[in-house]
């Protein structure tokens, strides 16, 4: 590796810009400056000497080096940035199944308040795709009680995965169940 091809590998490293105090033992390490009498001089030489890879830092003290691609790197960095916020906004958008489930079972109370007989479709959907919380919230409505949860836990996925974890240890061979753990 050459002298100049080291420094890069060294600001590329510190992120595209840094002090000449954190290039040198960097580009030292990573370059062969055995036959230079003060490796530093080489490095700052370097860095002077060759505009097409280095520039001084623009707004930054002296001492201050980055590649000359840096502010491009810069730019698609923010630009990728800016993309991920976006995404990351979308998928927050994305409703749950649970907060879907609870909609549904609301609306078709609202939809059916005189009809009940018309939420049967909604109450089969919701026992074959597994749903039977939100299948007895709406046979209690149907039925004008109060709708009251067996299991008052911080979702079902805690509650189906607890069950399936039991589940195995069963078909691995353990011989009782733990009813406690994975609830609290």
């Amino acid at each position: 590796m050459t002298q100049k091809e080291a420094i890069i590998k060294s600001l590329q490293l510190l992120g595209g810009r840094a002090e000449l105090q954190y290039i040198y033992p960097l580009a030292i390490e990573i370059g062969d400056f055995s036959g230079s009498q003060d490796k530093k001089a080489t490095i700052r030489n370097c860095l002077q000497m060759t505009p097409k890879y280095f520039r001084h830092s623009p707004g930054k003290p002296d001492g201050w080096w980055e590649l000359v691609s840096y502010h491009d790197e810069v730019a698609l960095r923010d630009k990728r940035i800016q993309e991920l916020e976006k995404e990351n906004a979308d998928l927050r958008a994305v409703k749950t199944e649970d907060a879907f489930v609870k909609k549904l079972v609301k609306e078709t109370m609202n939809l059916y308040k005189h009809e009940k007989s018309k939420t049967e479709v909604i109450r089969q959907i919701l026992y074959k795709v597994g749903r039977c919380d939100a299948e007895e919230e709406l046979d209690a409505w149907i039925e004008g009680r109060e709708y009251k949860p067996s299991i008052n836990i911080a979702g079902d996925y805690i509650a189906n995965k607890h069950v399936t974890n039991e589940v195995n240890n069963v078909a691995s061979g353990a011989t009782g169940i733990n009813v406690s753990s994975g609830l609290n």
